[in-house]
């Protein structure tokens, strides 16, 4: 990724709102979409044999555009799916245009603040360039200040966050558009409807009773949340790059560090270390099968006498422990009881409901994904921003999927109550409206629940216009968001209390439960039957709802007494599903931030996935330690936390920009200087002398390709060698003359080894005379160039080509050939064609070691800058 710095002009506060006039406002109506007869059908558009719009082609039009005839509004999306879903819904009186997320940012070396040792912490913005997607920043800024010079009016719509509301500021500042030409709009789902009344309420004419809590100011900015948003980045940098550049000091140069992360990584290491040092604990539990008229069923044993008190069958246990700790008391009681007759003492038949849970959040649906689908929640998350943008040129089929509130409309409620009294009845719909409220830390309510945008757009209608993992997700959320306007499922309920007795002494008191399901309720959303269950009871005897008919002082027959041993088991590691539970209880990052979280960890080889467990893995073992020793505050769960806190508070106004981060940021420097001065380089001694010096034993370092072995003195001493499978050191070979000359100065050559395999040098390169190294040559002299020339292996870096061979003189000759096989290996070019091929050749590499000098002098000043900082 490249960048471009650029000068930012900084907003004061003061004056950031005072551009925005009323005036503005009023002039809006003008300019909302226009609303068709409801019996009016709108034109229809040629599709393509994927169903997507088919435009002709404009190569003057750049990607993301989705350009109407003489438009006089322009409108602005994050996404090409989403700009080309809203160009279909606003028609040809509007230009909408894709910015393809930040348009700028903080560059990627260094603070990104003003100056940080004297705490002026604005925000140094520069323009991304993006060559992984294909997109320059600086031409979709150029591109977007165009087409806001050519229109009336400028619509940010990017999305209805913190991020989206930042990403819309920085829209307007680098595109220099005017502050009266400029209108915020905010839609939670790309559907018409929804459109329109955000274009309307934007313009100040909007009724929000139905829909989402309506924002501060209606059409303008919102600085509050740009300034969260800023904020966030910024005390991500203040900590993450200081935390980076400590653990790859002490640690490893892949290593890394950051404000969230750390927090992740803690929460996965700490869980491992309760598992390595649980102790279990055994305990043992007695089951009675029984008989009534030849209905078998199982008991279990609650109580007996001796029992100690506060003891318990199951765990958690008191300090009183397990009521059978051991065999012994456990076959005691068990002979016992094939002594005893069985009668029942009492049967309570009584009926439970079980409510519907709310709507998904983002965390709860990235859980259920991972749960249910079997996704990672970055999947999750990629498929459900498919289907909030529109599939198939259709508009949006779900709401907006980053949020952590169960909020739902009203209109939303009443479509699916309708449509639930038409499918199934009246007696699943409850009479009154299903209102849920958010419990979460720091959730903010302004958003909806994850929703589809048409509770009758069933899965099974989608199904043919949706990939297998769409349809998958939508079905997920269509059945969790249905299902919570429905009613109770209702289960008919069994406790049957039975009494061992060996003559008129009670020797233990059984028990048994079940329940079977009577009504479906919310249920039948999921496509549960009632009936269909009760069939499957009666089937298998096996089943909770398979209890006899009983009652009290029915006399039964035993069957069997059976002791069985337990023991107590470690908390269950972290999956992807609980980690993202966990920080969302402990309220640690925000909706949009969990899934990269998980990746994180997972990138830097911290944690591995072992079938859904995160397994932590011996280097974020010793990052984890070594941030836990020496900064543990700041990794820490309730110091994240708060400061997730805090951040909230920048978003509502409540608190200051500038005055979190310099709260925090002389204390944090104090910390992390003295860490510095304390914390030794993570490294293990051994017994193994060095090779090369023979004065100091080897150390076992990380490095970015894992750990290997190096020579304590250096740099006296520059001696490295990689761990091989057994854990010892492997010993490169020692150099060797082979029978070449050098093609440059007729030098022997000599073949060596080093970490990506062997080579030849030129044995007057130590003396700085000669500069040719190389691969080493298979025998076969090169077609091109024959007496100088000897092809090599080589392995291609991308694509599927693989092995081939390539003359050792590169760039010099760029003789390729994919076989060395007689009639299989390429011919000699023609003279012409060959000087042609090697001329571009040597001005590639020319821009290639261009490039690598400029990396290697600004890798030189950030290394400075940091320094100096």
């Amino acid at each position: 990724m490249d960048w471009t710095e650029i000068e930012v002009p900084l907003y004061s506060r003061k004056t950031r709102r005072s551009n925005y006039t009323g005036e503005r406002l009023d002039s809006l109506a003008a300019v909302t979409p226009r609303k068709r007869a409801a019996h009016a059908p709108s034109t229809p558009r040629k599709t393509t044999s994927a169903g997507r719009p088919r435009r002709a082609a404009d190569a003057s039009q750049p990607a993301g555009h989705s350009r109407g005839k003489h438009a006089q509004n322009l409108v602005i999306v994050e996404s090409p799916t989403k700009a080309r879903t809203v160009q279909n819904i606003l028609g040809d009186d509007y230009e909408v245009i894709a910015s393809v997320g930040h348009v700028r940012d903080l560059p990627p070396y260094g603070y990104g603040v003003a100056d940080v040792n004297k705490m002026d912490f604005r925000p140094k913005y520069v323009v991304v360039k993006d060559k992984n997607r294909g997109v320059d920043k600086a031409d979709v800024i150029a591109d977007i200040a165009r087409a806001a010079k050519r229109a009336k009016r400028v619509f940010l719509s990017t999305d209805p966050d913190r991020e989206g509301e930042a990403i819309a500021w920085h829209i307007k500042e680098a595109a220099e558009i005017p502050d009266d030409k400029v209108t915020r709009v905010v839609f939670h789902e790309i559907t018409k409807p929804a459109i329109e009344e955000a274009f309307a309420e934007a313009a100040g004419h909007g009724d929000s009773g139905d829909a989402a809590p309506a924002r501060k100011g209606p059409g303008l900015i919102d600085m509050d949340l740009v300034d969260a948003q800023q904020a966030r980045r910024v005390l991500d940098r203040l900590m993450g790059f200081p935390l980076t550049w400590f653990v790859q000091k002490k640690v490893s140069r892949g290593a890394s560090a950051g404000r969230v992360q750390s927090v992740a990584l803690g929460l996965i290491v700490k869980r491992e270390k309760e598992i390595r040092g649980f102790v279990p604990v055994e305990y043992w539990t007695i089951h009675a099968a029984l008989e009534k008229a030849s209905r078998g069923f199982e008991v279990e044993l609650a109580t007996f006498p001796g029992m100690t008190r506060r003891s318990a069958m199951h765990p958690p246990f008191r300090e009183e422990g397990p009521a059978i700790p051991g065999e012994e008391l456990a076959r005691s009681l068990t002979e016992t009881f094939l002594r005893s007759e069985f009668t029942v003492a009492s049967v309570t038949r009584g009926e439970k409901k079980r409510s519907p849970v709310p709507p998904f959040t983002t965390s709860t649906f990235q859980q259920a994904a991972v749960n249910r689908l079997g996704m990672s929640s970055a999947r999750a998350m990629g498929i459900a921003q498919e289907l909030y943008e529109g599939v198939g040129g259709q508009a949006g089929l779900i709401t907006y999927m980053r949020t952590d509130s169960v909020n739902i409309s009203p209109i939303a409620r009443r479509q699916a109550r309708d449509w639930v009294a038409s499918q199934w009845g009246r007696d699943f719909v409850p009479e009154k409206e299903r209102v849920y409220a958010t419990r979460s830390k720091g959730a903010q309510e302004a958003h909806e629940a994850i929703r589809p945008t048409d509770p009758t757009a069933t899965p099974a209608m989608l199904r043919p216009s949706l990939s297998a993992d769409q349809f998958k997700v939508y079905q997920l959320i269509w059945q969790r968001f249905v299902a919570s306007q429905m009613s109770d499922a209702r289960y008919a309920t069994m406790k049957v209390e039975v009494e061992a007795r060996e003559g008129a002494a009670i020797t233990g008191v059984f028990r048994a439960g079940a329940q079977s399901l009577v009504f479906e309720g919310h249920l039948k959303a999921y496509g549960i039957d009632a009936n269909d269950r009760q069939a499957e009871d009666e089937e298998d005897g096996s089943l909770v709802a398979a209890l006899p008919e009983l009652a009290a002082g029915d006399v039964l027959t035993r069957r069997t007494v059976d002791p069985r041993r337990h023991q107590t088991e470690p908390p269950p590691r972290y999956t992807e599903a609980s980690l993202v539970k966990a920080l969302e209880e402990q309220g640690i990052g925000r909706p949009s931030t969990y899934a990269s979280i998980v990746q994180t960890v997972m990138k830097r080889d911290y944690v591995q996935r072992q079938g859904r467990q995160l397994v932590p893995q011996e280097l974020g073992f010793i990052v984890h330690d070594l941030l836990e020793q020496h900064v543990k505050k700041y990794v820490d769960v309730p110091f994240t936390g708060t400061m997730e806190k805090e951040l909230d508070e920048v978003a509502s106004g409540e608190r200051d920009y500038d005055s979190v981060l310099r709260e925090f940021w002389p204390e944090f420097k104090g910390q992390l200087d003295t860490a510095e001065d304390a914390a030794a380089k993570q490294q293990e001694e051994t017994d193994i002398l060095c090779n090369v010096c023979e004065q100091a034993n080897l150390v076992i370092k990380w490095g970015r390709n894992g750990k290997f072995f190096a020579c304590p003195r250096y740099p006296e001493c520059t001696n490295s060698l990689p761990m091989g499978p057994d854990g010892e050191p492997l010993l490169v070979a020692a150099p060797k003359p082979i029978g070449y000359t050098c093609p440059k100065d007729g030098g022997a050559l000599v073949q060596k080894s080093g970490p990506y395999g062997a080579y030849v040098d030129c044995e007057n390169r130590e003396k700085g005379t000669c500069d040719f190294r190389g691969g080493v040559p298979v025998g076969v002299a090169c077609p091109e160039e024959p007496e100088t020339g000897q092809l090599v292996e080589k392995t291609a870096r991308t694509g599927k080509r693989g092995v081939f061979y390539a003359c050792w003189n590169y760039p010099n000759c760029s003789y390729t050939t994919n076989s060395l096989e007689p009639g299989k290996m390429a011919p000699a070019r023609p003279p012409a064609e060959r000087e042609e091929a090697n001329r571009k050749l040597l001005e590639r590499s020319a821009r290639g070691k261009a490039a690598f000098a400029k990396r290697k002098a600004n890798a030189a000043t950030r290394t400075r800058a940091r320094k100096d900082s």
